[in-house]
């Protein structure tokens, strides 16, 4: 059986990408880093409810492990826990939303200009299929699956920078303002902004051009960062 929340409308595409958990020497990290993936792609909406013990059916452990995977989340900000001990994924208001986008405004384009050069022909050509990709879902309406390909393509790139420390903060933030990427309308979405935006990044990765690489990732945040504000200030719909 998969994971499975209470949002009714789930994606196929998203009990696919959590998948059944294997038994193992740990199952509390296999749990947790299920979880911890879901977060980062965006899987769950904003203040989505979540429970040890739905958690443990659906992945085929005990409530033990899918307690402390909860916990450890908790811990890192990536989950919040009311006072009736109820978790649900992080949702923040505007200025905390702003304050991470501040955040990963200043350290995603350094981590692309220093991926820029050692990116691989297969490297970027995986990228271009991504957003392709992206690109497809849009047009079918699948708007969380385009979303989770979108996290994929900008941590795929975090990834190829090398740079332990500061993945390990960007992916911090990541967790913390995972849910809240669901508000991009769909109005913006369906303008694929998104897609051209990733199409200059990939342009300039090709070009060896670091400093037009990290000028277009911040141009992308920007730009979505400034939909979902809108969004969140109640300045625009949330569709």
């Amino acid at each position: 059986m998969v994971l499975q929340t209470d949002n009714p409308k789930a994606d196929p595409a998203t009990k696919d990408l959590l998948g059944v958990v294997d038994r193992g020497p740990s199952l509390t990290d296999q749990v947790y880093e299920k979880l911890r993936r879901g977060l980062l792609m965006g899987v769950w909406s904003p203040g989505e409810k979540l429970t040890a013990r739905k958690l443990s059916r659906d992945l085929g452990v005990s409530l033990t492990p899918a307690r402390e995977a909860i916990m450890r989340l908790v811990n890192e900000g990536a989950l919040d826990v009311s006072e009736k001990r109820t978790f649900s994924t992080v949702d923040l208001n505007c200025e905390q939303y702003k304050e991470v986008m501040r955040l990963r405004g200043a350290l995603e384009p350094i981590a692309i200009e220093l991926a820029t050069p050692l990116f691989s022909e297969e490297e970027i050509t995986r990228l271009i299929d991504l957003n392709e990709q992206m690109k497809a879902m849009i047009s079918e309406e699948r708007y969380n699956d385009a979303l989770q390909i979108d996290s994929e393509f900008h941590l795929s790139i975090c990834d190829r920078a090398e740079q332990p420390l500061m993945r390990s903060i960007i992916d911090t933030l990541w967790l913390r303002a995972g849910p809240t990427r669901n508000r991009l309308s769909y109005s913006y979405r369906k303008r694929l902004i998104g897609y051209e935006n990733h199409k200059r990044i990939i342009a300039a990765i090709q070009l060896r051009d670091a400093a037009a690489a990290a000028a277009a990732i911040e141009r992308d945040l920007s730009e979505g960062a400034a939909v979902i504000v809108a969004v969140l200030s109640g300045d625009q719909p949330d569709s």
